[in-house]
């Protein structure tokens, strides 16, 4: 038989380390896949609790398990993971979470048909100890995922498939604990294209042992280098102020209110950060400035104590902002600011 009839299309990298409460739904719902042409690494980092049992009672032989002789931490058992995988495509997978049994069927179309995409990622459900689960969705296209990431992940880790030669020699790096799949996708997303599938295709099981929960601190730690690397790449310091506005700009918009210095302070930015990519063109300019526009003008309908003079900034450094808003809420705007002379 031809050797190439037995490389696997997809390789799935499962670090495991002490798992063994969800490890099964974990492993079958991979093993379930309606796409079945893949290898399953299991990889067990040094587990001192039943999961290695757990692995070695399948006997599918799609499952290669790998046994560390020493707990060597989730860096590098990743980096272990894509050094082994032989497969076209790279998908993760965490040993507490469970993928949807058409989630491999469907990143595999979406790559095939897209040959410049090199990482796919898709939305997830948070599952909840009080049955409240939820959606978390990501932006589908490129840019808006690229624009994004300045401030924090926007692709499930345990939801990626990328291609294996759009890694080559990319790996994790060991000095972003908590925050590697972010630092990572901050390099890859200047070589190739991203993109998320609009439907939750894995559940992701929120508990007390996440590394997002015991590693919290550190993960916001070094989310922020990670953003204050990406500003100063197109040449804005990376401060905790410059890092606290990128994020009011980018991300979802606060419920608190906003002062007139504030606003300012926000506005200058946003014209230093378009300015700045003008010159540097990393971020597409139209999208950045859609975005930005539409943070400006909620942080606007929240500032407090308005008067004519922030009327008067917005119109000579953001007059999109006075002349997008309805003819009602400007008239609004300037009839409160003369109820209270």
């Amino acid at each position: 038989m031809d050797e190439n009839l037995k490389i696997p299309i997809i390789s799935v990298v499962m670090p495991v380390y002490n798992g063994e409460n969800y490890l099964t739904e974990a492993i079958d719902s991979i093993l379930s896949q309606t796409f079945t042409n893949f290898e399953l690494l299991i990889i067990n980092d040094g587990s001192s609790d039943n999961s290695e049992k757990i692995i070695q009672s399948y006997s599918d032989d799609r499952i290669v398990y790998i046994k560390n002789e020493k707990n060597i931490g989730l860096i590098k058992t990743l980096n272990k993971g894509l050094d082994l995988a032989k497969g076209e495509y790279i998908a993760r997978m965490d040993q507490d979470d469970i993928s949807h049994p058409e989630r491999f069927l469907k990143q595999v179309a979406l790559l095939e048909e897209n040959p410049e995409i090199g990482v796919c990622g898709t939305w997830f459900t948070l599952l909840s100890k009080n049955g409240k689960d939820r959606v978390i969705k990501h932006p589908e296209s490129h840019e808006s995922i690229k624009i994004g990431m300045i401030t924090k992940s926007l692709i499930g880790h345990p939801t990626v498939m990328m291609r294996k030669k759009t890694m080559n020699n990319y790996r994790y790096d060991i000095n972003y604990q908590a925050a590697e799949d972010y630092e990572l996708w901050t390099r890859l997303i200047r070589i190739t294209k991203f993109y998320n599938i609009q439907e939750s295709l894995l559940q992701y099981r929120f508990h007390d042992t996440n590394m997002t929960v015991l590693e919290n601190s550190t993960q916001v730690a070094n989310t922020k280098i990670i953003t204050a690397n990406q500003l100063k790449e197109i040449e804005i310091e990376g401060s905790n102020e410059n890092i606290d506005l990128c994020n009011i700009l980018l991300e979802a918009p606060s419920k608190f209110l906003y002062t007139v210095d504030e606003l300012k302070k926000l506005v200058d930015f946003a014209n230093i950060l378009e300015n700045k990519n003008l010159q540097k063109k990393i971020f597409d300019k139209k999208k950045l400035h859609h975005i930005i526009s539409k943070r400006l003008m909620e942080a606007f309908n929240k500032t407090v104590n308005q008067n004519f003079s922030t009327l008067i900034f917005l119109l000579k450094n953001r007059k999109e902002i006075i002349l997008e808003r309805s003819m009602i809420n400007n008239t609004k705007t300037l009839a409160k600011i003369i109820l209270r002379k």
